[in-house]
Protein backbone atom coordinates (compact mmCIF):
# COMPACT_ATOMS: atom_id res chain seq x y z
CA UNK A 1 0.00 0.00 0.00
CA UNK A 2 1.17 3.07 -1.02
CA UNK A 3 0.33 7.04 0.82
CA UNK A 4 -0.66 10.03 -0.91
CA UNK A 5 2.30 11.11 1.32
CA UNK A 6 4.75 8.74 0.15
CA UNK A 7 3.74 9.58 -3.25
CA UNK A 8 4.42 13.04 -3.19
CA UNK A 9 7.65 12.71 -1.65
CA UNK A 10 8.74 10.24 -3.84
CA UNK A 11 8.03 12.34 -7.12
CA UNK A 12 10.52 15.68 -4.94
CA UNK A 13 11.73 16.02 -1.71
CA UNK A 14 11.31 19.58 -1.64
CA UNK A 15 6.87 19.42 -1.08
CA UNK A 16 6.80 23.14 -1.30
CA UNK A 17 4.88 23.09 -4.35
CA UNK A 18 2.33 21.11 -2.72
CA UNK A 19 1.24 24.31 -0.68
CA UNK A 20 -2.67 24.87 -1.02
CA UNK A 21 -3.08 21.63 -2.82
CA UNK A 22 -5.78 18.94 -1.59
CA UNK A 23 -4.47 15.71 -2.91
CA UNK A 24 -5.95 13.72 0.26
CA UNK A 25 -4.62 13.24 3.76
CA UNK A 26 -1.01 12.19 3.87
CA UNK A 27 -1.72 8.98 5.69
CA UNK A 28 -4.68 8.34 2.88
CA UNK A 29 -4.29 5.44 0.54
CA UNK A 30 -2.74 6.30 -3.25
CA UNK A 31 -6.12 6.31 -5.54
CA UNK A 32 -5.64 7.10 -9.08
CA UNK A 33 -7.90 9.92 -9.16
CA UNK A 34 -5.51 11.62 -6.59
CA UNK A 35 -2.42 10.12 -8.24
CA UNK A 36 -3.57 11.61 -11.78
CA UNK A 37 -4.06 15.22 -9.64
CA UNK A 38 -0.79 14.99 -8.15
CA UNK A 39 1.07 14.22 -11.39
CA UNK A 40 -0.52 16.97 -13.10
CA UNK A 41 0.26 19.32 -10.47
CA UNK A 42 3.91 18.55 -10.38
CA UNK A 43 4.10 18.15 -14.17
CA UNK A 44 2.56 22.27 -13.87
CA UNK A 45 4.00 23.58 -10.85
CA UNK A 46 7.49 22.02 -10.79
CA UNK A 47 8.73 21.30 -14.04
CA UNK A 48 6.91 24.14 -15.55
CA UNK A 49 5.06 21.58 -18.80
CA UNK A 50 1.92 23.61 -19.87
CA UNK A 51 -1.31 21.66 -20.29
CA UNK A 52 -2.12 19.86 -23.34
CA UNK A 53 -4.74 21.49 -25.71
CA UNK A 54 -5.21 18.46 -27.68
CA UNK A 55 -5.92 14.61 -28.02
CA UNK A 56 -7.97 15.11 -24.34
CA UNK A 57 -9.93 12.15 -23.66
CA UNK A 58 -13.88 13.17 -23.22
CA UNK A 59 -16.40 11.12 -21.51
CA UNK A 60 -17.19 9.28 -24.85
CA UNK A 61 -13.73 7.87 -25.35
CA UNK A 62 -13.58 6.96 -21.58
CA UNK A 63 -17.00 7.19 -19.70
CA UNK A 64 -16.14 7.29 -15.71
CA UNK A 65 -13.60 10.26 -16.44
CA UNK A 66 -15.69 13.19 -15.03
CA UNK A 67 -17.27 10.68 -12.21
CA UNK A 68 -14.91 12.88 -10.03
CA UNK A 69 -15.23 16.22 -11.24
CA UNK A 70 -12.38 18.22 -9.64
CA UNK A 71 -9.85 15.06 -10.92
CA UNK A 72 -11.19 15.25 -14.42
CA UNK A 73 -9.28 17.69 -16.06
CA UNK A 74 -6.05 16.33 -14.20
CA UNK A 75 -6.48 12.85 -15.70
CA UNK A 76 -7.40 13.86 -18.78
CA UNK A 77 -4.08 16.12 -18.82
CA UNK A 78 -2.23 12.64 -17.86
CA UNK A 79 -3.73 10.31 -20.49
CA UNK A 80 -3.21 12.64 -23.10
CA UNK A 81 0.51 13.02 -22.06
CA UNK A 82 0.64 9.08 -22.17
CA UNK A 83 1.62 8.67 -18.38
CA UNK A 84 -1.05 6.90 -17.19
CA UNK A 85 -3.55 4.79 -19.17
CA UNK A 86 -7.18 4.07 -18.87
CA UNK A 87 -8.33 0.52 -17.99
CA UNK A 88 -10.30 -2.28 -20.45
CA UNK A 89 -12.74 -3.50 -19.36
CA UNK A 90 -14.55 -5.69 -22.10
CA UNK A 91 -14.69 -3.38 -24.92
CA UNK A 92 -14.95 -0.22 -22.34
CA UNK A 93 -12.37 1.90 -21.87
CA UNK A 94 -12.37 3.48 -18.00
CA UNK A 95 -9.89 5.23 -15.97
CA UNK A 96 -11.28 3.74 -12.37
CA UNK A 97 -10.32 6.44 -10.68
CA UNK A 98 -11.14 4.71 -6.96
CA UNK A 99 -8.70 1.71 -7.69
CA UNK A 100 -5.52 1.77 -5.85
CA UNK A 101 -1.95 2.68 -7.24
CA UNK A 102 0.76 0.16 -5.70
CA UNK A 103 4.19 0.65 -5.38
CA UNK A 104 5.16 -0.80 -8.88
CA UNK A 105 3.33 1.57 -10.75
CA UNK A 106 4.43 4.44 -9.05
CA UNK A 107 7.68 3.41 -9.49
CA UNK A 108 7.29 2.63 -13.21
CA UNK A 109 5.55 5.93 -13.51
CA UNK A 110 8.61 7.97 -11.84
CA UNK A 111 10.45 6.06 -13.78
CA UNK A 112 8.79 7.43 -16.73
CA UNK A 113 8.28 11.12 -14.98
CA UNK A 114 12.47 10.90 -14.44
CA UNK A 115 13.19 10.28 -18.06
CA UNK A 116 10.87 12.34 -19.86
CA UNK A 117 10.93 15.43 -17.48
CA UNK A 118 14.57 14.82 -16.12
CA UNK A 119 13.09 15.33 -12.39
Amino acid sequence: MLTVGEFVKMLSGDTSWTAGEDFGREEEVLLRKNCARIVHRYLQKVVGKPDETENLPSPADIPDINDCRICAPHIAQVIAIGLVEPMTVGNIKLFKGDDEVNADVANKLFDVLKADFGR
